[in-house]
């Protein structure tokens, strides 16, 4: 049996969808994939279970010339290979896959699409869904089946042209690298990067406006003129785009000392290990991997309340939700989780139950599988 994984760019596949590509490979498939190499970017992510790789010229924009030779260049790999299954992901790798597959759909071949989180959403912007909205919906008809990772988007998808939509609950988290940590091991780990005796809180994400730093920037500040006396920090690794806006706002607000930007990280299990609280600011999720990761590592979780977000925390149970732009209410929830370990305690252990029974790669990978075999008529072992 043979598959062709495809994505925009190299990173998505090498962050999100190894462990799978590994548990096909334990079953005989041959694996290969097909990209644009942005290891100049993200570098360090382990690929060597994709048998062979196809460089494709793709774009991020849908408007980009680039895109048309990556059509063709990417037709070609298709037909010639031989594919039984087709895995696309992301908008604009998704898009031309579907079209450069569908001379090998009327061979046999199976095109599968993964929307990691539509752009047009609920409390989306009308231009959104004016322009993403009908492209998603017509394009859909090329693919045997759709699979969405969150529920909002499940059931959206359903009424498009797609005769099989499924809803699996994002890539998975491995919970022997993300687990709860004995407090040696979280002291040992302070020492380590030198953050003995701080409250922390992590924010992992790329630093740009979707994610939007700016909150948590505001919420250090509320958090500093609140409590003046509680020595924090919150970590901040990710790309960083945006990074020297958020640097300067950080010195205007007076909390340089308190926010960390440490760029893109191969460390993140350790970082959040060491971390008390998970937050995140952001306006648009899918179904985001650094929550599930920080719920596997047993931290309670403030974050904002959308769509992905929205699907993994339960407030009160494993964490607080807030609106976009609320630091107020951000900073009340992280210095209630401060004054209240045992609550911070109970809240991650919540969390860590939901990974290990809905969320954590042996269920994501049964899934995927059972999929996999539905459409080419278990095949798989």
């Amino acid at each position: 049996m043979k598959i062709l994984y495809v994505a925009t760019v190299r990173s998505h596949i090498g962050q999100f969808h190894v462990n799978f590509l590994n548990e096909l490979r334990k079953r005989g498939v041959e694996v290969h994939a097909a990209y644009k190499d942005n290891s100049a970017d993200k570098p360090g992510l382990d690929l060597s279970v994709i048998d062979e790789v196809f460089e494709i010229p793709f774009q991020r924009s849908p408007f980009k010339a680039d895109n048309i030779k990556a059509y063709f260049k990417l037709k070609k790999v298709i037909d010639s290979g031989h594919y039984d299954l087709v895995h696309c992901h992301t908008p604009v790798g998704g898009i031309i896959t579907r079209l450069a597959a569908r001379n090998a759909r009327k061979k046999g071949a199976k095109v599968v699409y993964t929307a990691h989180g539509f752009h047009f959403f609920n409390g989306a912007s009308k231009k959104n869904w004016l322009l993403y909205y009908p492209i998603e919906k017509f394009f859909s008809r090329f693919a045997d089946a759709i699979i969405t990772i969150n529920n909002e988007d499940y059931e959206r998808a359903k009424m498009f042209k797609c005769k099989n939509v499924f809803l699996v609950h994002g890539v998975g988290v491995d919970i022997n690298i993300f687990h709860i940590h004995t407090d040696e091991e979280i002291k040992q780990l302070r020492e380590e990067y030198n953050l003995n005796g701080k409250y922390i809180m992590i924010y992992p994400a790329n630093l740009d406006s979707n994610k939007n730093q700016t909150m948590v920037i505001n919420m250090a500040a509320e958090i500093k003129k609140n409590c003046p006396d509680l020595d924090f920090v919150i970590l901040m690794p990710g790309q960083p785009i945006l990074k020297e806006r958020l640097e300067y706002m950080a010195e205007v607000k007076g909390v340089s000392e308190n926010c960390i930007f440490m760029g893109y990280r191969r460390d993140i299990d350790k970082l959040v290990g060491l971390s008390d609280v998970m937050i995140s600011a952001s306006k648009r999720e899918g179904l985001p991997v650094c929550i599930m990761e920080a719920m596997a590592t047993g931290k309670p979780i403030v974050c904002t309340n959308v769509r992905g977000n929205n699907d993994l925390v339960v407030p009160n149970m494993n964490g607080y939700l807030c609106e976009i732009d609320d630091f107020e209410a951000m900073a009340k929830y992280v210095i209630n989780l401060y004054c209240n370990k045992e609550l911070r305690i109970g809240m991650g252990l919540c969390g860590r139950k939901m990974i290990e029974n809905e969320y954590c790669t042996e269920a994501i990978n049964f899934k995927l599988l059972n999929i996999y075999k539905e459409l080419i008529d278990n095949e798989l072992k």
